[in-house]
């Protein structure tokens, strides 16, 4: 789980604390888009092949069981809430036992297996961001019938928007008949200008603070390597180059986006540069076999 931890530890990194030992809550509710990077278990409500609610997964989860993480304990969105003391997991918005401080302090929209492209979703089944947002919208409707209309505006308004998406676009990119039709440049132009879409609609929908992931190293996850076929296994350095690029392009994109929607706040969290300082120095972390542990977390779907 170090990557992150570290993800976390750059969100934190420019909030203000309070002197006492209580931290005061930053934000009234977080809410989660994106793929398996944060997926807490909705895709356990869907029927799709893309499921981690079996074994080996959740094994240092508490109560030591599979949850539909694709992880071996919490992710991103369980250590985020926890750390700003809204609550101590983060809730898939499609699990039907959610209580109402559940709707009230945030939930999560996350499917594994999706992307900002709905074409990346039809192969598993999963939830594009196009349904995530659609989810949200339901969600306000739930949020209004329990707090009102007024209380309703303010948790989102006062809410963070953390958004990490776009690996399984890439991922998918390469093994796909798009690959033959539009160069990379022009795909991540699209997967830009899509997200760009997103940012707004959640927007005009309330949402006032967001959290946008770049790319992490994706050339050196277990299938793009296995797909590589290199002996060697090692990293594919021509798809972590096209990570860097778009992440390049999605930097300089955001403080004009924050500039077009008065009122918000977008902070970029730069996953590439955190992920490949622990496979460069993964002894630091406590990782040894780096080909068979480093990227475990990492885009199994």
């Amino acid at each position: 789980m170090a990557p992150l931890v570290i993800l976390l530890v750059l969100l934190l990194s420019s909030t203000t604390t309070s002197s006492s030992k209580r931290i005061q809550p930053k934000f009234s509710a977080i809410f989660y888009f994106g793929d398996s990077i944060l997926d807490t278990g909705n895709n356990n409500h869907i029927p799709t092949v893309a499921l981690a609610n079996h074994v080996p997964y959740g094994r240092d989860f508490p109560g030591k069981k599979p949850t539909g993480r694709f992880s071996n304990g919490r992710l991103l969105p369980d250590l985020l809430n926890e750390r700003l003391q809204l609550k101590e997991f983060s809730p898939p918005f499609l699990d039907k036992k959610l209580s109402s401080n559940d709707i009230m302090t945030g939930v999560n929209f996350a499917s594994a297996g999706s992307g900002f492209d709905d074409q990346t979703s039809q192969l598993s089944n999963t939830l594009p961001m196009s349904k995530q947002v659609d989810l949200f919208k339901d969600y306000l409707s739930r949020l209004r019938d329990i707090v009102g209309d007024k209380e309703a505006s303010r948790i989102v308004a006062n809410s963070l928007i953390f958004i990490s998406s776009g690996t399984n676009d890439f991922s998918h990119y390469y093994r796909s008949s798009k690959r033959r039709k539009m160069d990379i440049n022009d795909y991540q132009d699209v997967i830009l200008r899509t997200a760009q879409g997103y940012v707004k609609e959640i927007f005009d929908l309330g949402g006032r603070q967001f959290c946008l992931a770049g790319l992490p190293p994706f050339g050196c996850t277990p299938i793009q390597i296995t797909l590589s076929k290199d002996p060697d296994r090692a990293c594919v350095d021509e798809q972590n180059w096209d990570a860097q690029v778009y992440n390049s392009k999605l930097r300089k994109l955001l403080p004009t986006l924050q500039g077009s929607l008065h009122g918000s706040k977008i902070v970029y969290i730069d996953a590439y540069k955190a992920l490949m300082e622990i496979i460069e120095d993964h002894t630091k972390y406590g990782t040894f076999v780096i080909n068979t542990r480093i990227m475990a977390n990492l885009l199994l779907w």
